[in-house]
């Protein structure tokens, strides 16, 4: 679930800050990435999305 939750969060942030979206590129920085851990900004940001989730099921 993390993978894809981090997924989501690469593209959405790409769309942002980018009007050139390159979805092979980030794709790419994804699959080279998944052996490295999080960031610590990353796993805060997930816990306090996992918490919303679960006070809204």
């Amino acid at each position: 679930m993390k993978k894809g939750r981090h997924r989501r969060f690469e593209e959405a942030r790409a769309l942002k800050h980018n009007e050139d979206l390159d979805l092979d590129s980030i794709f790419d920085s994804l699959d080279s990435e998944e052996d490295k851990p999080a960031s610590p900004a990353h796993d805060a940001w997930a816990e306090e999305f996992d918490e919303e989730e679960e006070e809204t099921a």
